[in-house]
């Protein structure tokens, strides 16, 4: 097991979802300037060089390098340096970034404790290493994303701010962040990801989203994929929120498509995968002819 890093990213904003990772021993520079590490270029209340972030695997410590709007931490202004723990919150000029230190919580433990209880989460243990040693075998063919349900289990968004791989919530705007916590996300995960293993382990079987993979890079996978948040009903126009990202609705949805319709919902994904009857995996092709197979 490697030592844990430490994640920086920008909240809210322009750059919004912009990360950054520490190994220990590593030092990080947020400014606007072309010398930092992490550079915010359009906030003009930051200075060239405004803060330094280091973590030296135990305490990720940071330090205001003289700049003239000041460094708050949790809201607490005028600080020149000090200690920040994993949930913590730095405001830099008028940017937010956020500090989480890899996987720092751990899973909670189930509140049943009978032993019929106990088979059937054994049971769904091994469905959930077989639906991971298909989806790594994905990842190992072609980029592999997921769509997971902040809505679903506050567990989720804790997992990816926990983790190295990039996310970022499907909404845009006053609706990402007044929404942040119940919003769709898009994350990648690259083969050997540790955060795939987490996902499936602890989500599947209980609706926390869906697969896909696609070649396309993330801002365009994204992109794509808003198209499909909100749907007009034919028979009374109104506009509503599509969760197609729920493995049950996305199963009705898909097969209920035309042609055109899959074409067009699929885009460039090569296939979609998500737990069906009984939680075992279900895979989803792209069209031409839309196939249908059950690992």
């Amino acid at each position: 097991m490697h030592a844990p890093r430490v994640i920086v990213a920008v909240k809210w904003g322009p750059l919004d979802g912009r990360r950054a990772v520490l190994a220990p021993g590593d030092v990080l520079r947020v400014g606007r300037g072309e010398r930092a590490s992490l550079v915010v270029p359009h906030d003009r209340q930051m200075s060239a060089l405004h803060l330094e972030l280091s973590w030296d695997g135990a305490r990720c410590r940071f330090r205001d390098l003289k700049s003239a709007a000041g460094t708050s931490r949790n809201g607490e202004e005028g600080l020149t340096e000090g200690e920040v723990v994993s949930g913590d919150w730095l405001k830099v000029g008028e940017t937010v970034l956020t500090v989480h230190l890899e996987e720092a919580t751990p899973a909670r433990d189930p509140a049943d404790d009978d032993e019929p209880a106990r088979a059937q989460r054994r049971a769904q243990a091994e469905i959930a290493e077989v639906a991971l040693r298909t989806l790594g075998q994905e990842a190992a063919r072609a980029p592999l994303y997921a769509i997971v349900d902040g809505a679903r289990d506050r567990r989720i968004l804790e997992l990816c701010r926990e983790s190295v791989e990039e996310h970022r919530s499907l909404y845009d705007g006053v609706e990402g962040e007044t929404m942040a916590h119940v919003a769709p996300y898009l994350v990648r995960l690259p083969q050997g990801s540790r955060l795939l293993s987490l996902l499936v382990r602890e989500g599947w079987g209980r609706r926390w989203g869906v697969y896909l993979t696609s070649p396309l890079p993330f801002n365009e996978v994204r992109r794509h994929l808003r198209r499909f948040l909100m749907v007009e009903l034919e028979e009374s126009g109104d506009r509503m929120y599509f969760r197609f990202y729920d493995p049950r609705t996305l199963a009705t949805f898909i097969p209920s498509c035309s042609a055109r319709q899959a074409q067009e919902f699929f885009g460039s994904a090569d296939a979609f995968f998500l737990e069906g009857e009984g939680a075992a995996l279900i895979r989803y092709t792209r069209p031409a002819e839309l196939s249908v197979s059950t690992a």
